[in-house]
């Protein structure tokens, strides 16, 4: 006969155990353990370590809820607008200045202002470029057009093999219009252009100017493929600066480019599905972030 006594809280607690009960006890251990070397993948340690971990240093994860491009297709129905930029007018690595991409359901695709850094953002896209054949400029200030030579020249080395179009307001002089912007860059660009006749398709070379009124109030600028582009006049800078309205199989897209709030953007942006309108940092913000100096 075995006796042990174990400590319990205000006394002892005693255990007996006689002969055949210490030959049961060796038996019932025996046989679990003999149970649990077979069915140790039961255990819940077990189960855990044979199935797919939950993330993987080399995978995609299946339930992310994040937009990657080309990881996400677009439905016939559905509008996919991309803020490429959304920055201040001097150019910064984590953010380009203004530009956005708004992709349809039916294939089209347009750009609203490219401004500076924003080429790259447009390329990271991984969209070919014989798509990103239409341009639209708010106004002509560098932090809304300032990347549109890389577009036009990058898309040429990247084997856009048709023109490149751009829409543009005029100004209250012809110097002070998009045309003559876009002719200048051109200009600007002749050594560039010589060099590479004979090693790319000059096709991409080509750029379309569709020059139109800044002081027209809702006028269609573009209608194709189901697609209707208006303008309406914005309150910016100089005169010479609009607001866009894309409408589009019962959807609508309104881009305000750079304005302070006025009546037509009210009334015409009204009813939009996805409305984009200027802000801007206050002058606290801009001491405060990015390091202005303080008017004295």
């Amino acid at each position: 006969m075995l006796q042990q006594q174990a400590p319990i809280p205000g006394g002892t607690m005693k255990v007996t155990v006689g002969k055949a009960g210490i030959l049961a006890l060796v038996l019932v251990g025996f046989l679990l353990g003999w149970v649990a070397e077979r069915t140790e993948v039961l255990h819940p340690d077990a189960i855990l370590a044979q199935q797919e971990p939950s993330a993987s240093p080399t995978k995609a994860l299946a339930g992310r809820d994040v937009y990657y491009p080309g990881s996400e297709d677009l439905a016939p129905d559905e509008m996919r607008v991309v803020a490429c930029g959304t920055g201040m007018p001097n150019a910064r690595p984590s953010q380009a200045a203004a530009c956005w991409l708004l992709e349809l359901g039916n294939g089209d695709k347009f750009i609203f202002d490219i401004g500076l850094g924003s080429a790259e953002r447009i390329a990271a896209q991984k969209i070919p470029y014989d798509y990103l054949d239409k341009v639209f400029l708010g106004h002509l200030h560098a932090d809304h057009i300032g990347d549109l030579d890389a577009l036009w020249v990058g898309g040429v080395t990247g084997n856009r093999v048709k023109p490149l179009r751009v829409w543009g307001p005029n100004g209250t002089k012809p110097e002070y219009g998009t045309k003559y912007m876009v002719d200048r860059m051109k200009e600007m660009y002749t050594w560039d252009k010589a060099s590479r006749m004979g090693n790319v398709d000059i096709r991409g070379l080509e750029i379309e100017v569709t020059e139109f009124d800044y002081t027209a109030v809702n006028a269609v600028i573009y209608q194709e493929n189901g697609v209707t582009i208006s303008t309406i006049p914005a309150i910016h800078a100089l005169d010479g600066s609009v607001s866009f309205i894309v409408e589009w199989n019962g959807l609508k897209f309104a881009f305000s480019s750079d304005t302070y709030p006025n009546k037509w953007w009210m009334e015409y942006a009204a009813g939009a599905d996805i409305a984009i309108h200027e802000c801007f940092a206050s002058p606290q913000i801009l001491v405060d972030k990015q390091k202005f100096t303080p008017g004295t």
